[in-house]
């Protein structure tokens, strides 16, 4: 590392500007996980009691998930784009049914998914 370029990267006013955005978005972080812990209790007990989990928890989990996870990308400099209220808020992700099987397998990842299952009878 040359001097000459560590003095152009300490005059670089992108960088600089960006801390400040860095420290909002780590505070924003912060309450963000907050709030999920939240979500994530209500949500235990609701499913206790109802038996199913509640929908619009269902929708608030999902958008502060994929809120942290960009958050977790403009604070490890993984993006550029800064989240909200910079970008819009992130939308809902489909609530996966089982998420104990792949959504849609590859016919490679079937093939593979019937070598196991023959392998598999083979040692019963």
């Amino acid at each position: 590392m040359t001097s000459g370029s560590m003095k152009e990267r300490l005059k670089d006013e992108s960088y600089w500007l960006r801390l400040p955005f860095m420290l909002l978005f780590f505070i924003a972080w912060q309450l963000t996980e907050l709030v999920l812990i939240g979500v994530i209790l209500v949500q235990v007990v609701y499913r206790l009691f109802a038996g199913q989990p509640q929908p619009q928890l269902l929708a608030l989990g999902s958008q502060l998930t994929r809120y942290a996870y960009q958050l977790f990308r403009y604070l490890t400099f993984n993006a550029e784009t800064k989240p909200f209220p910079f970008a819009e808020w992130p939308s809902v992700e489909e609530v996966d049914p089982n998420p104990y099987t792949p959504q849609n397998p590859s016919a490679t990842d079937a093939a593979e998914m019937e070598v196991d299952n023959d392998s598999f009878k083979q040692n019963q």
